[in-house]
């Protein structure tokens, strides 16, 4: 994935949130169903564009999928990411989707 494609995916405010969630730990569909309070169609085509672009890794646990960032990205994407990590921890959505996860009864995948 190149720096432009990652900016062009994120360019949706959605998938800007779901990525910044996974920045912090890999998640299922209903824990970021849960966290963006999104439905899961939403959800699922969201990480279906950013799995085709490369952003995103699967890996499966019993009957669950779990999303993270992928390990295989550029030092460019990755260090472009880091700064969404640090630098958009200041904006209101996006830390609100941190408390919501993490105040999350927990969901059933885990």
């Amino acid at each position: 994935m190149e720096i432009v494609s990652l900016h062009k995916c994120l360019s949706d405010p959605t998938r800007l949130r779901i990525v910044n969630l996974l920045l912090r730990e890999p998640l299922c569909v209903c824990e970021l169903q849960e966290a963006l309070d999104e439905p899961q169609v939403k959800m699922s085509k969201h990480i279906g564009y950013m799995k085709r672009q490369g952003l995103l890794d699967v890996q499966r646990k019993a009957n669950w999928n779990f999303y993270r960032i992928s390990p295989k990205l550029s030092e460019a994407v990755l260090a472009s990411l880091e700064a969404i990590r640090t630098g958009y921890a200041k904006d209101p959505k996006l830390s609100e989707d941190l408390k919501k996860l993490e105040h999350s009864p927990g969901a059933a995948c885990r």
